[in-house]
């Protein structure tokens, strides 16, 4: 499923990058070579991070 409509940024790249050491929406998105654009996507992407940082991230795709 995508997160990210704009850049095409699934869930599973969402983890990949948070695995990767992203501590913040924008390194998500950075990680795959992308920027924000409309935003919307930024709250569901730092409510996975605050998911991973509580240890329960469950990469989907």
């Amino acid at each position: 499923m995508y997160v990210c409509n704009c850049n095409g940024v699934t869930r599973g790249e969402v983890a990949e990058a948070i695995e990767a050491g992203a501590q913040k929406p924008t390194d998500v998105l950075a990680h795959h070579g992308c920027e924000p654009c409309c935003g919307r996507c930024l709250p569901e992407i730092a409510e996975t991070i605050g998911g991973a940082k509580a240890g329960s991230l469950v990469a989907a795709e």
